[in-house]
């Protein structure tokens, strides 16, 4: 198997396909803005087969809002946590947060998956591990047998933790999802725009994401007296002093 990571274009989240001979699966899809720029640069990704399934860590527009797209390009279905489902299907525009992009959710259509969900492809298994923090829905994708982690907002950055105060967020699930990536044997952490994160340093990592959302449940939800407050269609806290 193949793990092919593809930066997100502007608001854009990155997206990972995996492949091997016989098929592909996309894990998140950005925004609709860039969707036939995104169709093409899949298509010279994909050696072999065609795109099988995507699959949505949650159901944000700048994670999910090319899926509808690319599912009936591909010929595909979709993939996402069952409290995504009816926010992606009915074209809700506060919870999936289209509205702060000025843009429309275009109805999606998706399979749930739940926490331990797993699917085969080749000699590999793909397992969703449910990651509540962000959204109620976020999930993330573990490679067991290549130690990798698909995290998505989970972790934006090594440098910068994700958001917790948009629709369905909540600190506490946060917090203890970290905790849960942390009781993973895991090699390779992969956030949804910083740089892939390996080895060593991954316990540095988590280490500092969970001490930064302690703090703020310690806080009762309060930022640091001077971390900015992110724009709307930010999805990540900034540190102030840089980690």
């Amino acid at each position: 198997m193949d793990v092919i990571r593809l930066p997100g274009i502007h608001h854009d989240t990155s997206m990972t396909i995996l492949t091997d001979d016989c098929e592909a699966i996309l894990i998140d899809t950005g925004t609709s803005w860039h969707q036939v720029n995104t169709e093409e640069r899949m298509r010279s990704k994909i050696q072999h087969g065609n795109l099988a399934a995507i699959l949505l860590t949650h159901r944000h527009y700048d994670t999910a809002g090319a899926a509808a797209y690319l599912s009936d390009t591909f010929d595909c279905t979709i993939h996402a946590h069952g409290d995504a489902l009816n926010p992606l299907a009915s074209n809700d525009q506060l919870t999936t947060w289209a509205s702060r992009f000025d843009s429309d959710m275009p109805p999606t259509s998706a399979h749930a998956l739940e926490d331990r969900w797993r699917r085969n492809m080749g000699d590999h298994v793909i397992e969703a591990i449910h990651t509540p923090g962000h959204t109620s829905c976020h999930t993330s994708f573990l490679l067991d047998e290549l130690g990798i982690l698909i995290a998505g907002d989970l972790f934006p950055a090594a440098t910068t933790p994700g958001r917790t105060d948009l629709p369905t967020g909540n600190i506490v699930q946060m917090r203890d999802s970290i905790q849960h990536v942390r009781d993973l044997d895991i090699d390779t952490l992969i956030p949804s725009r910083g740089e892939t994160i390996r080895g060593d340093t991954i316990e540095d990592v988590l280490t500092q994401h969970l001490d930064f959302f302690d703090s703020m449940i310690e806080a009762k939800g309060d930022l640091p007296e001077k971390w900015p407050v992110p724009v709307p269609t930010c999805m990540w806290w900034t540190p102030e002093p840089e980690w």
